[in-house]
């Protein structure tokens, strides 16, 4: 198993779910990738999301849907 730390590149598919959540506020950013996208993980967030780096802005993405660019020795 391959641990993405903070700072790494990471792969995110096509159609994969996207979203923030404005603090102090309820409205919600939401947008789903058009196309393979390239991140850079941030951080671990609650419930196997994490925070990511992506289009220019941190949002929120299900661990389960982050590939790792490239392979740890």
């Amino acid at each position: 198993m391959t641990t993405i730390r903070k700072g790494d590149l990471i792969y995110i598919p096509q159609a994969v779910d996207l979203w923030d959540v404005s603090e102090g506020s309820s409205t919600i950013k939401y947008f789903k990738t058009e196309k393979p996208e390239t991140g850079v993980f941030i951080r671990m967030d609650a419930f196997n999301t994490c925070r990511v780096f992506i289009k220019g802005q941190e949002s929120s993405v299900s661990l389960k849907s982050i590939y790792p660019m490239e392979d740890r020795c």
